[in-house]
Protein backbone atom coordinates (compact mmCIF):
# COMPACT_ATOMS: atom_id res chain seq x y z
CA UNK A 1 0.00 0.00 0.00
CA UNK A 2 2.83 2.56 0.50
CA UNK A 3 4.67 1.52 -2.23
CA UNK A 4 1.29 2.20 -4.12
CA UNK A 5 1.00 6.08 -2.57
CA UNK A 6 4.34 6.46 -3.13
CA UNK A 7 3.84 5.76 -7.49
CA UNK A 8 0.69 7.86 -7.12
CA UNK A 9 2.04 10.90 -5.94
CA UNK A 10 4.84 10.62 -8.17
CA UNK A 11 2.58 10.12 -11.17
CA UNK A 12 0.79 13.28 -9.90
CA UNK A 13 4.18 15.28 -9.57
CA UNK A 14 5.17 14.29 -12.74
CA UNK A 15 1.78 15.81 -14.45
CA UNK A 16 1.30 18.95 -12.51
CA UNK A 17 5.47 19.33 -13.44
CA UNK A 18 5.08 18.36 -17.59
CA UNK A 19 1.64 20.79 -17.02
CA UNK A 20 3.56 23.50 -15.89
CA UNK A 21 6.02 23.60 -18.74
CA UNK A 22 3.25 22.95 -20.93
CA UNK A 23 1.52 26.46 -19.88
CA UNK A 24 4.83 28.16 -19.84
CA UNK A 25 5.32 26.79 -23.41
CA UNK A 26 2.21 27.79 -24.57
CA UNK A 27 2.94 31.13 -22.65
CA UNK A 28 5.72 31.84 -25.15
CA UNK A 29 4.23 30.50 -28.06
CA UNK A 30 1.56 33.21 -27.43
CA UNK A 31 4.31 35.73 -26.79
CA UNK A 32 5.90 34.70 -29.98
CA UNK A 33 2.90 34.99 -31.97
CA UNK A 34 2.10 38.05 -30.40
CA UNK A 35 5.26 39.83 -31.56
CA UNK A 36 5.05 38.10 -34.72
CA UNK A 37 1.65 39.75 -35.03
CA UNK A 38 3.06 43.11 -34.36
CA UNK A 39 6.16 43.11 -36.76
CA UNK A 40 3.51 42.03 -39.40
CA UNK A 41 1.54 44.92 -38.72
CA UNK A 42 4.56 47.53 -38.47
CA UNK A 43 5.52 46.19 -41.72
CA UNK A 44 2.69 46.50 -43.39
CA UNK A 45 2.14 50.39 -41.95
CA UNK A 46 5.64 51.15 -43.72
CA UNK A 47 4.47 49.20 -46.97
CA UNK A 48 1.61 51.44 -46.89
CA UNK A 49 3.52 54.43 -46.16
CA UNK A 50 5.78 53.51 -49.24
CA UNK A 51 3.04 53.02 -51.27
CA UNK A 52 1.37 56.39 -50.52
CA UNK A 53 5.04 58.10 -50.67
CA UNK A 54 5.60 56.67 -54.49
CA UNK A 55 1.92 57.69 -55.59
CA UNK A 56 2.73 61.03 -54.46
CA UNK A 57 5.93 61.27 -56.02
CA UNK A 58 4.45 59.75 -59.39
CA UNK A 59 1.72 62.72 -59.13
CA UNK A 60 5.14 65.35 -58.85
CA UNK A 61 6.90 63.54 -61.64
CA UNK A 62 6.18 65.43 -65.04
CA UNK A 63 5.61 62.74 -67.66
CA UNK A 64 6.95 63.63 -71.16
CA UNK A 65 4.07 64.17 -72.80
CA UNK A 66 3.54 67.05 -69.64
CA UNK A 67 6.99 68.11 -70.66
CA UNK A 68 5.85 68.82 -74.27
CA UNK A 69 3.16 70.66 -72.91
CA UNK A 70 4.56 72.91 -70.51
CA UNK A 71 7.20 73.78 -73.19
CA UNK A 72 4.63 74.42 -75.79
CA UNK A 73 2.51 76.67 -73.25
CA UNK A 74 5.85 78.81 -72.46
CA UNK A 75 6.39 79.17 -76.15
CA UNK A 76 2.66 80.35 -76.81
CA UNK A 77 3.53 83.33 -74.64
CA UNK A 78 6.45 83.73 -76.78
CA UNK A 79 5.03 83.61 -80.51
CA UNK A 80 2.68 81.33 -81.96
CA UNK A 81 5.53 80.37 -84.42
CA UNK A 82 7.01 78.18 -82.00
CA UNK A 83 3.80 75.89 -81.64
CA UNK A 84 1.97 73.98 -83.97
CA UNK A 85 -1.60 72.64 -83.20
CA UNK A 86 -3.06 69.29 -83.92
CA UNK A 87 -4.75 68.55 -87.91
CA UNK A 88 -7.85 70.26 -88.19
CA UNK A 89 -7.58 72.69 -85.64
CA UNK A 90 -8.63 76.17 -86.19
CA UNK A 91 -6.90 78.92 -84.38
CA UNK A 92 -8.06 82.43 -83.79
CA UNK A 93 -5.22 85.13 -82.94
CA UNK A 94 -5.64 88.67 -81.79
CA UNK A 95 -2.86 90.82 -80.96
CA UNK A 96 -2.66 94.34 -79.90
CA UNK A 97 0.43 96.30 -80.41
CA UNK A 98 1.28 99.74 -79.70
CA UNK A 99 4.64 100.89 -80.68
CA UNK A 100 6.00 104.68 -79.29
CA UNK A 101 8.78 106.11 -80.94
CA UNK A 102 9.99 109.78 -80.98
CA UNK A 103 9.75 111.87 -84.17
CA UNK A 104 12.75 111.76 -86.81
CA UNK A 105 13.38 114.60 -89.47
CA UNK A 106 15.31 113.28 -92.11
CA UNK A 107 17.70 116.24 -93.05
CA UNK A 108 17.88 114.99 -96.85
CA UNK A 109 14.10 115.31 -97.54
CA UNK A 110 14.62 113.10 -100.58
CA UNK A 111 14.75 109.95 -98.92
CA UNK A 112 11.24 108.58 -97.46
CA UNK A 113 11.91 107.89 -94.22
CA UNK A 114 9.00 108.60 -91.97
CA UNK A 115 8.24 107.62 -87.98
CA UNK A 116 5.04 108.00 -86.30
CA UNK A 117 4.43 109.15 -82.63
CA UNK A 118 2.49 106.27 -81.81
CA UNK A 119 1.40 103.30 -83.68
CA UNK A 120 -1.19 101.33 -82.49
CA UNK A 121 -2.33 98.08 -84.49
CA UNK A 122 -4.99 95.50 -84.03
CA UNK A 123 -4.01 91.75 -85.77
CA UNK A 124 -6.50 89.21 -85.99
CA UNK A 125 -5.00 85.98 -87.29
CA UNK A 126 -6.21 82.76 -88.41
CA UNK A 127 -5.13 79.15 -88.51
CA UNK A 128 -5.99 76.13 -89.85
CA UNK A 129 -3.68 72.88 -88.78
CA UNK A 130 -4.21 71.15 -92.51
CA UNK A 131 -1.84 68.30 -90.61
CA UNK A 132 0.30 67.54 -87.39
CA UNK A 133 3.04 69.28 -89.11
CA UNK A 134 1.89 71.82 -91.26
CA UNK A 135 -0.77 74.85 -90.72
CA UNK A 136 -1.81 77.87 -92.97
CA UNK A 137 -2.06 81.33 -91.33
CA UNK A 138 -3.58 84.37 -92.09
CA UNK A 139 -3.12 87.95 -90.99
CA UNK A 140 -4.83 90.80 -91.02
CA UNK A 141 -4.08 94.38 -89.39
CA UNK A 142 -6.04 97.53 -88.89
CA UNK A 143 -3.32 100.47 -88.05
CA UNK A 144 -3.88 103.71 -86.02
CA UNK A 145 -1.27 105.97 -86.71
CA UNK A 146 -0.62 109.83 -84.46
CA UNK A 147 2.00 111.99 -85.26
CA UNK A 148 2.58 115.26 -84.02
CA UNK A 149 5.17 118.22 -85.14
CA UNK A 150 5.81 121.18 -82.57
CA UNK A 151 2.69 122.45 -80.82
CA UNK A 152 0.02 123.13 -83.88
CA UNK A 153 0.60 120.07 -86.38
CA UNK A 154 -0.40 116.90 -86.08
CA UNK A 155 -1.57 113.83 -88.08
CA UNK A 156 -3.36 110.69 -88.05
CA UNK A 157 -4.67 107.97 -90.00
CA UNK A 158 -6.90 104.75 -89.42
CA UNK A 159 -6.67 102.06 -92.14
CA UNK A 160 -5.91 98.71 -92.97
CA UNK A 161 -2.53 97.62 -92.85
CA UNK A 162 -0.37 95.09 -95.09
CA UNK A 163 -2.18 91.91 -95.48
CA UNK A 164 0.03 88.76 -94.51
CA UNK A 165 -0.61 84.67 -95.72
CA UNK A 166 1.62 81.89 -94.76
CA UNK A 167 2.93 78.17 -93.91
CA UNK A 168 4.38 76.64 -90.94
CA UNK A 169 5.62 73.67 -91.39
CA UNK A 170 7.67 71.02 -88.47
CA UNK A 171 9.99 68.71 -90.76
CA UNK A 172 10.33 66.30 -87.31
CA UNK A 173 8.38 65.47 -84.61
CA UNK A 174 10.85 66.40 -81.41
CA UNK A 175 10.61 64.59 -77.97
CA UNK A 176 11.16 66.21 -74.81
CA UNK A 177 14.38 67.74 -74.43
CA UNK A 178 15.23 67.76 -77.98
CA UNK A 179 15.64 70.70 -80.33
CA UNK A 180 12.23 71.78 -82.28
CA UNK A 181 11.99 73.46 -85.46
CA UNK A 182 9.48 74.78 -87.19
CA UNK A 183 10.04 76.66 -91.29
CA UNK A 184 8.02 79.19 -92.13
CA UNK A 185 7.20 80.80 -95.31
CA UNK A 186 5.03 83.97 -95.46
CA UNK A 187 4.13 86.68 -98.28
CA UNK A 188 2.96 90.07 -97.41
CA UNK A 189 0.39 91.94 -99.71
CA UNK A 190 0.76 95.81 -100.16
CA UNK A 191 -2.59 96.14 -98.95
CA UNK A 192 -2.13 99.29 -96.68
CA UNK A 193 -1.86 102.82 -97.47
CA UNK A 194 2.03 103.27 -99.95
CA UNK A 195 3.95 105.52 -97.94
CA UNK A 196 4.73 106.77 -102.02
CA UNK A 197 1.14 107.21 -102.74
CA UNK A 198 -0.02 109.47 -100.07
CA UNK A 199 0.25 113.36 -99.23
CA UNK A 200 2.98 113.69 -96.37
CA UNK A 201 1.50 116.95 -95.29
CA UNK A 202 -1.89 115.67 -94.77
CA UNK A 203 -1.66 111.66 -94.90
CA UNK A 204 0.41 109.07 -92.89
CA UNK A 205 1.24 105.40 -94.24
CA UNK A 206 -0.34 102.51 -92.69
CA UNK A 207 1.63 100.09 -94.81
CA UNK A 208 4.91 99.41 -97.01
CA UNK A 209 3.40 99.62 -100.67
CA UNK A 210 5.52 96.29 -101.96
CA UNK A 211 5.13 92.53 -102.05
CA UNK A 212 7.55 90.53 -99.52
CA UNK A 213 8.41 87.24 -99.38
CA UNK A 214 9.99 86.08 -95.65
CA UNK A 215 11.87 82.57 -94.88
CA UNK A 216 12.04 81.82 -91.58
CA UNK A 217 13.31 79.28 -88.98
CA UNK A 218 12.40 78.72 -85.30
CA UNK A 219 14.03 76.75 -82.96
CA UNK A 220 13.65 75.55 -78.93
CA UNK A 221 14.89 73.19 -76.44
CA UNK A 222 13.44 72.36 -72.99
CA UNK A 223 16.14 72.50 -70.43
CA UNK A 224 15.10 72.07 -67.01
CA UNK A 225 13.87 74.34 -65.63
CA UNK A 226 14.18 76.74 -68.78
CA UNK A 227 12.97 76.74 -72.26
CA UNK A 228 15.47 78.30 -74.73
CA UNK A 229 14.60 79.17 -78.54
CA UNK A 230 16.24 81.28 -81.19
CA UNK A 231 15.46 82.07 -84.57
CA UNK A 232 16.36 83.67 -87.79
CA UNK A 233 14.84 84.69 -91.03
CA UNK A 234 15.22 86.24 -94.19
CA UNK A 235 13.04 88.89 -96.28
CA UNK A 236 12.95 89.46 -99.49
CA UNK A 237 10.55 92.79 -100.65
CA UNK A 238 10.21 93.87 -104.12
CA UNK A 239 11.18 97.64 -106.03
CA UNK A 240 8.76 99.85 -105.96
CA UNK A 241 8.01 100.70 -109.73
CA UNK A 242 5.59 102.79 -112.01
CA UNK A 243 5.34 105.83 -109.52
CA UNK A 244 4.64 109.13 -110.19
CA UNK A 245 5.41 110.78 -106.32
CA UNK A 246 6.63 114.58 -106.27
CA UNK A 247 9.17 114.61 -103.29
CA UNK A 248 9.93 118.34 -103.57
CA UNK A 249 9.09 120.61 -106.51
CA UNK A 250 11.74 119.42 -109.34
CA UNK A 251 11.48 115.82 -108.08
CA UNK A 252 9.45 113.45 -108.60
CA UNK A 253 10.22 109.83 -107.28
CA UNK A 254 9.79 107.05 -109.78
CA UNK A 255 11.31 104.25 -108.66
CA UNK A 256 12.26 102.59 -105.27
CA UNK A 257 14.63 99.49 -105.01
CA UNK A 258 13.76 98.49 -101.65
CA UNK A 259 16.60 96.51 -99.46
CA UNK A 260 15.92 93.19 -97.87
CA UNK A 261 16.71 92.39 -94.15
CA UNK A 262 17.91 89.50 -92.15
CA UNK A 263 16.90 89.16 -88.31
CA UNK A 264 17.92 87.15 -85.79
CA UNK A 265 16.39 86.49 -82.29
CA UNK A 266 17.12 84.68 -78.88
CA UNK A 267 15.77 83.82 -75.82
CA UNK A 268 14.58 82.06 -72.25
CA UNK A 269 11.55 81.26 -71.08
CA UNK A 270 10.68 79.99 -67.68
CA UNK A 271 7.27 78.34 -66.26
CA UNK A 272 6.75 80.00 -62.41
CA UNK A 273 3.83 77.82 -62.25
CA UNK A 274 1.29 75.74 -63.80
CA UNK A 275 -0.37 78.95 -64.64
CA UNK A 276 2.26 81.73 -65.31
CA UNK A 277 5.50 82.48 -67.04
CA UNK A 278 8.16 84.55 -67.51
CA UNK A 279 10.52 85.31 -70.97
CA UNK A 280 13.17 87.69 -71.85
CA UNK A 281 14.54 87.79 -75.36
CA UNK A 282 16.61 89.67 -77.77
CA UNK A 283 15.99 90.82 -81.46
CA UNK A 284 18.29 92.32 -84.30
CA UNK A 285 17.78 93.36 -87.50
CA UNK A 286 20.29 94.21 -90.20
CA UNK A 287 18.12 96.11 -93.38
CA UNK A 288 20.13 96.86 -96.63
CA UNK A 289 20.36 100.18 -98.12
CA UNK A 290 17.36 101.64 -100.21
CA UNK A 291 18.13 103.65 -103.48
CA UNK A 292 15.73 106.34 -104.47
CA UNK A 293 15.10 106.87 -108.62
CA UNK A 294 14.25 110.56 -109.75
CA UNK A 295 13.44 111.50 -112.99
CA UNK A 296 16.29 113.26 -114.93
CA UNK A 297 18.56 112.72 -111.56
CA UNK A 298 20.79 109.79 -110.21
CA UNK A 299 20.10 106.99 -107.77
CA UNK A 300 20.36 108.19 -104.56
CA UNK A 301 21.24 105.52 -100.85
CA UNK A 302 19.56 105.56 -98.26
CA UNK A 303 22.48 103.39 -96.31
CA UNK A 304 22.09 100.54 -94.31
CA UNK A 305 20.40 100.04 -91.07
CA UNK A 306 20.24 98.26 -87.87
CA UNK A 307 17.81 97.51 -85.13
CA UNK A 308 18.11 95.83 -81.79
CA UNK A 309 15.62 95.65 -78.85
CA UNK A 310 15.47 93.27 -75.99
CA UNK A 311 11.85 92.53 -74.59
CA UNK A 312 10.47 91.29 -71.37
CA UNK A 313 7.49 89.38 -71.49
CA UNK A 314 4.86 87.19 -69.48
CA UNK A 315 2.35 84.73 -70.09
CA UNK A 316 -1.06 83.83 -68.39
CA UNK A 317 -2.83 80.58 -68.42
CA UNK A 318 -6.32 81.62 -68.31
CA UNK A 319 -7.87 78.21 -69.62
CA UNK A 320 -6.48 74.89 -71.07
CA UNK A 321 -6.43 76.18 -74.37
CA UNK A 322 -6.01 79.93 -73.84
CA UNK A 323 -2.83 81.41 -73.02
CA UNK A 324 -2.62 85.15 -72.50
CA UNK A 325 0.62 87.01 -72.70
CA UNK A 326 2.10 90.26 -72.40
CA UNK A 327 5.63 91.74 -73.36
CA UNK A 328 7.32 95.08 -73.45
CA UNK A 329 10.06 95.72 -75.73
CA UNK A 330 12.77 98.40 -75.48
CA UNK A 331 14.82 99.50 -78.81
CA UNK A 332 18.56 99.93 -78.23
CA UNK A 333 19.79 101.72 -81.45
CA UNK A 334 16.56 104.42 -81.41
CA UNK A 335 14.82 106.00 -78.61
CA UNK A 336 11.22 104.07 -78.06
CA UNK A 337 9.27 100.93 -76.63
CA UNK A 338 6.68 98.73 -78.14
CA UNK A 339 4.14 96.88 -75.66
CA UNK A 340 2.35 93.74 -77.00
CA UNK A 341 -0.90 91.71 -76.13
CA UNK A 342 -2.13 88.75 -77.43
CA UNK A 343 -4.81 86.50 -76.69
CA UNK A 344 -4.88 83.05 -79.07
CA UNK A 345 -8.08 80.37 -79.08
CA UNK A 346 -7.95 76.97 -80.62
CA UNK A 347 -11.03 74.70 -81.64
CA UNK A 348 -10.49 71.31 -82.63
CA UNK A 349 -13.15 70.88 -86.33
Amino acid sequence: MKKLAVLTALAVLCCLVFADQGEAQDQETKKQETEMLNRIEELEKRINELTEEGRARRKLEITEQEKQEKEKEVLEAVGREYSLDPKHTLGLDYTLNYQYAPTERITNQLLIDRVTDHTIRHIISTTYSILDNLSVTTSVPFVYRYNKMGTDTKLDETDIGDISVGFTFQPKKARAGEVRAILGLSVTLPSGRSPYKINPETELSTGDGVYAVSLSSNFSKQIDPVVAFWNIGYTYRSDATGLDYRVLENYILEEVEIGDYVSVGAGLGYALSYKISVNSSFSYAYKFSNTYHYRGARGIESGDTVSASFGLGVGWKATNKTTLSFSLAYSLSESGFSFTFRAPFSFVL
